[in-house]
């Protein structure tokens, strides 16, 4: 059954929140997740982003000046174990219409890999022992 990610957990939007510099060989900022995100031909980068569902913004790109804003964003849910898909979410600036006249880059990562009871929120029909994992599709706008 799939369902909406906001109605199974809070969610950070990758590089769609507020943030602040982190640093990468430490821990992130109070407040603050650093996630590893592959962009296009820029690469493999690590961001700062602002934790909570309804945080939005630009996620700080550490180690490197610069910064990106998510246009839109596909999150899914999957069990692993089981090969099932569980949510997607979808989200879209403006309601698809938001900075029409900026390019973009695809952005894509594993925000979440790890056992179903290790998974912040509920997840009905999946065994506690299930490997679970949420991944992001992104387009973003990326000012470096």
């Amino acid at each position: 059954m799939r369902s909406k990610l906001s109605v199974l957990l809070p969610v950070t939007i990758a590089m769609a929140v507020a943030v602040a510099t982190a640093s990468a060989s430490g821990p992130a900022a109070p407040g603050k997740e650093l996630i590893e995100l592959t962009c296009g031909s820029v690469g493999t980068i690590t961001v700062s982003v602002q934790r909570g569902e309804k945080a939005n913004g630009a996620g700080q790109i550490v180690d490197v000046k610069g910064h990106g804003i998510a246009v839109e964003a596909v999150l899914t849910l999957t069990d692993l174990t089981t090969a099932t898909v569980l949510a997607t979410e979808t989200t879209a600036t403006g309601h698809g219409n938001g900075h029409p006249n900026q390019e973009t880059t695809r952005c894509s990562g594993v925000l979440f890999e790890g056992t179903a009871s290790d998974f912040p929120g509920t997840l009905p029909g999946v065994a506690p022992g299930d490997t679970v994992q949420l991944t992001i599709d992104a387009l973003a706008i990326l000012q470096l």
